[in-house]
């Protein structure tokens, strides 16, 4: 009898997010396109950001917004594949480096 092969592909090698850092305060970034989420994600905000970074996986991030998960500094926000739309992320001030992997 053959062996079956695994339930889904698997990425070793992480993918860094299109985008890491927020460029213009107020102003959400792509982070992951559509589509491009076949296993899994992780978006984190460092332990050192003085500020909360929202994320979307729905809409554009907005902080306030009902579909955006604000992250606190150290917190971090693991997607489940497969993921048809886009992730943004947004913070209060540009400059806001996070960390952004999909496998």
């Amino acid at each position: 009898m053959a062996a079956l092969p695994p339930p889904f592909a698997v990425q070793s090698t992480p993918v860094v997010g299109a985008a890491t850092s927020i460029v213009t305060g107020g102003t959400a970034v792509v982070v992951f396109p559509a589509g491009s989420i076949v296993n899994v994600g992780d978006i984190a905000n460092p332990p050192n950001a003085s500020e909360v970074l929202y994320v979307d996986i729905t809409t554009i991030a907005a902080a306030g917004s009902a579909s955006s998960i604000p992250l606190m500094p150290g917190q971090s926000f693991h997607i489940c594949g497969p993921l048809k739309t886009a992730v943004s992320a947004v913070s209060a001030t540009g400059g806001h480096a996070f960390i952004a992997v999909r496998y």
